[in-house]
């Protein structure tokens, strides 16, 4: 019997950066707009898609993506009002989540991070091939 295969430590740091990410931009949303409106929503999904990342591989690159395009839309943002007394707060939120967003994109693409996707999905295929 196979063992599984154990997760490297560069893919762990970013399946903890990237939803902590997730989570500033949110934060942001929530500071801006208020909690329950639709600037909510699409952080709200980042989140959800990077915890999903634990198990499937699509969802990393279907987090990134979504990352990605909350990132282009509040770092201009934020670098323009970082200074401001009323938006610092939330501006700091998108400049953290920026460079949490960056790191989580570089581990999880490392050589171990896919190596791991692919040895788990070999490992899945023959588990399945077994009990069949």
């Amino acid at each position: 019997m196979t063992e599984r295969p154990r997760r490297p430590g560069v893919l762990i740091a970013a399946l903890v950066a990237l939803p902590l990410a997730a989570l500033l931009f949110g934060m942001t949303a929530s500071n801006l707009g208020g909690p329950g409106t639709t600037h909510t929503s699409l952080p709200a999904l980042a989140l959800l898609i990077s915890l999903l990342a634990i198990r499937f591989s699509w969802a990393r690159t279907v987090s990134v993506v979504v990352m990605a395009f909350l990132t282009l839309q509040w770092l201009p943002g934020a670098l323009e009002y970082v200074d401001e007394a009323r938006t610092q707060q939330p501006a700091i939120y998108v400049l953290i989540a920026t460079a949490l967003f960056a790191a989580g994109v570089v581990l999880a693409y490392m050589t171990p991070s896919n190596q791991y996707y692919r040895q788990a999905a070999e490992w899945r295929q023959s588990r399945k091939q077994r009990a069949a």
